[in-house]
C-alpha cells in the first residue's frame, strides 16, 4: 500500500524511516506546507511528496495517513483525512483543546474510520513487561503508580512545543505518555486530579516546566507523577531518543508500580525493570526481589519509545481490516486527564474529570 505522512518534520521523518522497513508499504508520500522540506525528503529517501493536503486526500491509492504535524494542526488533518476515507494515525496529544480531540473521535465514529493515537509506550518493551506481569496476576491488583521524570531542557527558545498555542500544554505534549501508562496498568477510570506547578525555571516557556500531579481512580487506586524539565545535564536532543547520557548526570525516568501481591520498578537510564513479590509471614509483610531484566543501548528504541513497532503494527492492522490497538475513546480519556491536570495547575484545586468536556 501507499502511505502518506502529513507534517514532515522530525517526527515525520522518523515515521518515514519506519515505513521504509515495512513489507506492506510500496510507496510513501511526504506532505508538508514547506516546499523545501518536501524536496529535501524526496531527495534523501527517493519517496513521493506533496505540498497541498488536497492532493493526498484525493489520491484513492493512499489508504492510510500518519499525522505528525505540530499539535495545533492535528484536528484539521485528522478530521479531513477521516472524511476522505483514510485510516489515520495521529501523534499525541490528540489536539490542543479537549473539544477538538472529542471532535476527532466523533468523526471516526461517524465515518466508521480507523483512528489510533500515538501512545507508543504501550508498544515499548520496558512497559509491556510490567503489563504482562500485571495481566499474569504477579502484582495482584495495582493500587499505586509513581513516576519520577527529570530532564534537561532540550527544546530551545524557538520551538513550537514551548508555546501554549502550538503544544496545548506540557501535559498533553510530553506527560500524556506517562499518565496513559498509569491508566493502562490500573485498568480503571480516573476520577480526579490535583496537579500543582511551581513557578517556571525555564524563562522562555509559556507552558509549565514542572508538576507534582496526583490522580485518583474510581476504584481507589492512585497515580502520581513528579516532573521537572531543567536541572539535568544538557544534551543536544531528547535523551530518550538519543540516550548518550552519563549515568548519574541528573536525568531520571522511573516508575514504581505497587500491587496487592507485588511491585515492579522501571528505570530507563539504568536500563532495568525489576519485580518484587509480597508474602505475609509471622513477621509481617515480606517483600522479595524475584527478577531483574535489562537491555543494551542498541535496544533502547524498542524498550523506551517503540514508534517502530507501533508504525508497522498500524500498517498491518489497516491492511488486515483490523481495529486500532488503542481505541479512540481510550486515548480521549487520557487526554481528558491531561486537560484536567492543566486546569488544576492553573486554578490550584482538585479537578474532576467530569468537568472536562
Amino acid at each position: 500500500m501507499k502511505v502518506a505522512v502529513l507534517g514532515a518534520g522530525r517526527m515525520g521523518e522518523t515515521v518515514i524511516n519506519h515505513l521504509l522497513k515495512s513489507e506492506l508499504v510500496d510507496g510513501i508520500v511526504a506532505q508538508d506546507i514547506r516546499p523545501e522540506r518536501v524536496a529535501e525528503l524526496i531527495a534523501r529517501y527517493g519517496i513521493g511528496g506533496a505540498v497541498e493536503l488536497d492532493d493526498v486526500l484525493a489520491d484513492a491509492g493512499i489508504p492510510v495517513v500518519f499525522v505528525t504535524s505540530s499539535n495545533d494542526a492535528h484536528r484539521e488533518l485528522t478530521t479531513r483525512a477521516l472524511r476522505a476515507g483514510k485510516a489515520v494515525m495521529t501523534e499525541k496529544p490528540m489536539a490542543t483543546r479537549f473539544d477538538d480531540a472529542a471532535d476527532m473521535v466523533a468523526e471516526a465514529e461517524r465515518t466508521g474510520g480507523f483512528l489510533q493515537v500515538g501512545f507508543e509506550l504501550r508498544y515499548s518493551r520496558l512497559y509491556t513487561t510490567v503489563k504482562d506481569w500485571i495481566d499474569a496476576g504477579l502484582l495482584g491488583r495495582v493500587v499505586n503508580t509513581s513516576c519520577t521524570y527529570i530532564s534537561s531542557e532540550f527544546w530551545g527558545p524557538h520551538a513550537w512545543r514551548r508555546t501554549k498555542a502550538g503544544s496545548g500544554g506540557m501535559f498533553g505534549e510530553k506527560l500524556s505518555h506517562y499518565v496513559d501508562l498509569s491508566r493502562w496498568w490500573v485498568g480503571d477510570a480516573v476520577r480526579d486530579v490535583y496537579a500543582p506547578a511551581a513557578p517556571n525555571v525555564v524563562p522562555y516557556f509559556e507552558v509549565h516546566d514542572n508538576f507534582h500531579a496526583t490522580h485518583r481512580f474510581a476504584g481507589g487506586a492512585t497515580g502520581h507523577l513528579t516532573f521537572m524539565m531543567a536541572p539535568a545535564a544538557k544534551v543536544e536532543s531528547d535523551p530518550l531518543q538519543a540516550p548518550d547520557y552519563v549515568p548519574g548526570d541528573g536525568h531520571e525516568l522511573s516508575y514504581l508500580v505497587v500491587g496487592t501481591a507485588g511491585a515492579a520498578r522501571t528505570d530507563v537510564f539504568a536500563r532495568t525493570v525489576s519485580r518484587w513479590t509480597f508474602e505475609l509471614t509471622d513477621a509481617g509483610l515480606v517483600s522479595t526481589l524475584v527478577e531483574t531484566r535489562s537491555w543494551t543501548k542498541e535496544e533502547d528504541h524498542r524498550y523506551i519509545h517503540n514508534t517502530h513497532d507501533q508504525t508497522l503494527d498500524i500498517v498491518r492492522r489497516v491492511a488486515a481490516g483490523q481495529p486500532p490497538s488503542i481505541a479512540p475513546r481510550d486515548a480521549l480519556d487520557t487526554m481528558r486527564l491531561c486537560f484536567a491536570a492543566e486546569r488544576s495547575a492553573e486554578e490550584g484545586r482538585i479537578v474532576g474529570l467530569d468537568e472536562i468536556g
